[in-house]
C-alpha cells in the first residue's frame, strides 16, 4: 500500500475534486504561472496574500463564479486575519485560505508587476511632494 500523502502547509495537497492549488502553482488547463496579489476593498486597497489567477475558470466546486469574480489560488498569507472578500461556509478569514481555491473580486487581483510598478509611482510621487 502506498504512504498516505502529506496534506497542509508544508506538504503537497491531494485532492480529487480540484480544491487544492497544485504545488506547482500551474494550472494544466489554462498555464497561468504568474503570481498575482489578493487585496482586500481599503482606502487604498490591502496586499492580503499571493496566489495565481486560473483564467478561463468559470466554476469552483461545480458552483458558477458570478460576474466579476475570478478563481485564485493562495499560495501566500500576508495577512491571516483579514476576512475574505467572497466568504465561504468553510473560509471566512485569509487564514484559512492557504492552498485552497476560492472566487476573488477582479479588481482586487492584480499581477505583482503591477503592484510593484504601483509602489514605484507612489514612491516617487513622495518624492516629488517632500521637495
Amino acid at each position: 500500500m502506498p504512504p498516505e500523502p502529506e496534506v497542509g502547509p508544508s506538504g503537497a495537497c491531494v485532492s480529487t475534486n480540484e480544491s487544492c492549488v497544485a504545488p506547482s502553482g500551474n494550472d494544466p488547463e489554462t498555464g497561468d504561472s504568474d503570481k498575482y496579489g489578493l487585496y482586500i476593498e481599503e482606502n487604498p486597497s490591502r496586499l492580503v496574500a499571493l496566489g495565481r489567477l486560473y483564467e478561463g475558470s468559470t466554476a469552483i466546486h461545480n458552483i458558477p463564479l458570478l460576474h466579476g469574480q475570478a478563481k485564485v489560488g493562495v499560495e501566500e498569507v500576508k495577512d491571516a486575519e483579514a476576512l475574505v472578500p467572497v466568504p465561504t461556509d468553510e473560509v471566512t478569514s485569509v487564514g484559512q485560505t492557504l492552498n485552497t481555491f476560492l472566487a476573488w473580486p477582479t479588481h482586487l487581483v492584480k499581477r505583482i508587476s503591477e503592484h510593484v510598478f504601483t509602489l514605484i509611482i507612489c514612491f516617487i510621487f513622495q518624492l516629488i511632494f517632500s521637495l
